[in-house]
C-alpha cells in the first residue's frame, strides 16, 4: 500500500536536522513496529502536488504553523484533494493542522481557540471507538502544540477523543477518516525544543513553561506507540 504524505509545514533546520521533517517523523512513528507500508512525500509548501487523488492508496495531511482559515493558494487545492480522497472513499488521517483542514474541507469548523494555547503533554479521554481503535485505551497522552481548534465536526463524524480543553480532538468517518489534534509523531526531546525555540517569539512564555516543566517531570507517560498501532490498522483495513 502506497501512502502519500501532504507535508504543508516546516519546522527549523536546526530542528529537521536533528528530528527529521514531519513527514519523516511520521514515517518512523508509523513503520516503529513493523514496514508494511511505501511512503511519497510531497512537499506542498515547495509546491510539489499529487498529479490527482489516485496516485496513492491511502493519504496522510501532516501538521503545519499555518491557520486552515489563512488565505494561501495552497490551502484550497489540499482541500480540494481531500473532498475527492473522501468522495472516493480512499483512507486519510490527519494530524494537527491536517485533523483542522480535513474536518474544515469536509464541512465542520475551525477557530483560533479563546481558551489560548495547548501545549506538552495532554490527556485526551477515548470513546465511540471503532474496530481498528480496539488497543486504545480510556486514555490517551500525546504530545500537543496548537491554538484552533475543530468547534465543529463534519456531519456525519464520531469524535472519539476529547479533553476539556479540546472538545473535538480526534474524529473518524467509517473507515475512511481518522484525523487526531495532537502529535502522536513527536518526540518529547522534540517538543521541548520546539517550544524552546517559540518562547516568548510566537508562543507567550507564560504558556511555554509550565508545558516545559510537565514535559521534563513525565516523558515516560506519551503513548505514541499505542496511537501508532491505531494509525496502521486504519490503513491495514483499507
Amino acid at each position: 500500500m502506497k501512502i502519500g504524505i501532504l507535508l504543508v509545514g516546516r519546522a527549523s533546520e536546526d530542528l529537521v536536522d536533528e528530528y527529521g521533517t514531519y513527514a519523516e517523523m511520521l514515517i518512523a512513528l508509523i513503520n516503529s513496529e513493523e514496514k508494511v507500508f511505501e511512503f511519497k512525500t510531497f512537499n506542498i509548501l515547495d509546491s510539489v502536488f499529487p498529479k490527482d487523488h489516485l496516485e496513492c492508496d491511502g493519504w496522510i495531511v501532516t501538521g503545519s504553523p499555518h491557520g486552515v482559515y489563512e488565505e494561501h493558494s495552497w490551502i484550497p487545492v489540499v482541500s480540494d484533494l481531500i473532498k475527492n480522497i473522501y468522495k472516493d472513499s480512499l483512507p486519510i488521517f490527519g494530524v494537527c493542522f491536517g485533523h483542522q483542514l480535513i474536518a474544515q474541507a469536509l464541512g465542520g469548523h475551525v477557530e483560533k481557540s479563546i481558551k489560548g494555547w495547548g501545549l506538552g503533554l495532554h490527556t485526551y479521554q477515548i470513546n465511540n471507538k471503532t474496530g481498528y481503535m480496539s488497543n486504545l485505551l480510556e486514555e490517551v497522552t500525546l504530545n500537543i502544540c496548537h491554538q484552533d481548534q475543530v468547534l465543529q465536526a463534519p456531519v456525519g463524524a464520531t469524535v472519539y477523543a476529547k479533553s476539556d480543553f479540546c472538545e473535538n480532538a480526534g474524529f473518524y468517518i467509517k473507515d475512511k477518516v481518522l484525523t487526531m489534534q495532537a502529535h502522536p509523531e513527536f518526540l518529547v526531546d522534540f517538543t521541548k525544543d520546539l517550544l524552546a525555540a517559540r518562547r516568548d517569539i510566537t508562543i507567550p512564555k507564560e504558556f511555554v513553561d509550565p508545558a516545559l516543566i510537565k514535559l521534563k517531570a513525565k516523558p515516560e507517560s506519551v503513548q505514541s506507540a499505542q496511537f501508532a498501532e491505531t494509525i496502521r490498522q486504519f490503513f491495514k483495513l483499507s
